[in-house]
């Protein structure tokens, strides 16, 4: 007797968990599909960073709901997502100061709570920071992270609890459609008969759209993390920081600890996820590290004493993926995320309940939807 549900969610990354957690509450017969455990993939190695500053209004603003879930994740979720307040910088290069500021404005005026920090503001508070070719940073004070696998967890366990099946260790292998419509799941353990599929397979995600006759742009990438310790943390410890112009990110960890990712294209190639190292070499480690104390000198002798190894599912322009795919009648998809998935997947969870409720994506999602990449 094959299986049934109202709805397939396959991937149980923080975004296909956030979407069957709203549509198991919305009293649906969800079943999510996760090929080894929750938050195994992307989700389970992400640094977890929550922040709103975004150069498009309109991602700034759903980068603002999502740091608002996770703010208030035990009155609206339930549990722990290991929500931490760091505060965040944007560095900014002189050049930009202007325009940047401009746009800082227009967001405050939005009701997104940023600061302007001129570089003798972080010159004062970081004695340690080299400012040569900064005019300051866009400072988010309620900016922090998360921990992206207790999100995941949290997540699948409150769908759970309202009814949803959860079938870890089960890998979807393909999509089945019948005249242009979702018809069901194959999966190593036998079909799931529904109507709709959501597609939230990370960078797995295009070769089941391939195999369904829905290809979609969708590449991965590898992406690591360095974890450093730093003996001397000179003075008040660093927030969350992006530093295009260093080409480095961090995200400080408990006292003394910092990850370090990368900003440049080249140490971001093309990976199978499959047959990719899933660590990082102690050179590339100790690179990440040399070109942050570059910003930071407190960096300069920093031990390497871990890694974190994800692979993005990245798009051409670098946005996610997310609404049904016109092609194929039942086929939602929720991919492509290009990094940017862990703040947005609670607003993903909610807008796939509102599409089934009414029909419709909401309109402020438009960014990405699918149509966009179609030929």
């Amino acid at each position: 007797m094959r299986e049934t549900a109202d709805i397939a969610v396959i991937g149980g990354g923080t975004t296909g968990c956030a979407i069957a957690w709203h549509l198991a509450h919305g009293g649906l017969r969800v079943r999510l599909v996760e090929r080894t455990r929750i938050g195994a993939g992307s989700s389970g190695a992400s640094p977890g960073i929550v922040r709103q500053y975004y150069a498009d209004s309109a991602l700034a603003m759903l980068a603002r709901e999502g740091l608002d879930t996770y703010r208030h994740w035990p009155e609206i979720v339930g549990g722990d997502c290991g929500y931490r307040r760091t505060g965040f910088l944007t560095a900014i290069a002189a050049s930009d100061e202007q325009a940047i500021r401009a746009h800082v404005r227009s967001l405050q005026a939005m009701g997104i709570e940023l600061q302007w920090m001129p570089a003798e503001a972080l010159r004062s508070r970081y004695r340690d920071v080299a400012l040569d070719d900064l005019a300051g940073a866009v400072f988010e004070p309620d900016a922090g992270y998360c921990d992206a696998s207790a999100t995941a967890l949290t997540y699948a366990a409150g769908a759970r609890s309202r009814g949803a099946a959860i079938d870890i260790g089960r890998a979807a292998w393909r999509i089945v459609t019948e005249g242009g419509r979702v018809c069901g799941v194959e999966t190593d353990r036998g079909r799931i008969d529904c109507s709709i599929v959501v597609n939230a397979a990370g960078p797995w995600a295009a070769a089941l759209a391939k195999d369904c006759g829905a290809a979609l742009p969708i590449t991965a990438s590898r992406q690591c993390v360095a974890i450093v310790q730093v003996e001397d943390d000179a003075g008040e410890a660093l927030p969350g920081l992006s530093d295009r112009r260093a080409g480095f990110y961090l995200r400080p960890d408990v006292p003394g600890r910092y990850f370090i990712g990368s900003l440049h294209a080249e140490d971001a190639a093309p990976a199978d996820p499959d047959r990719s190292a899933c660590s990082m070499s102690d050179e590339d480690a100790v690179r990440y590290r040399d070109r942050a104390a570059l910003r930071f000198s407190r960096l300069t002798d920093a031990v390497p004493i871990d890694s974190r190894v994800s692979f993005f599912d990245d798009t051409p322009d670098g946005n996610p993926l997310f609404g049904p795919d016109p092609r194929v009648q039942g086929l939602f998809v929720a991919a492509g995320l290009s990094g940017h998935g862990f703040k947005f997947a609670p607003l993903f969870g909610r807008a796939v309940s509102d599409w089934i409720s009414t029909g419709a994506v909401c309109q402020r999602m438009s960014a990405f939807k699918v149509e966009r990449v179609l030929a």
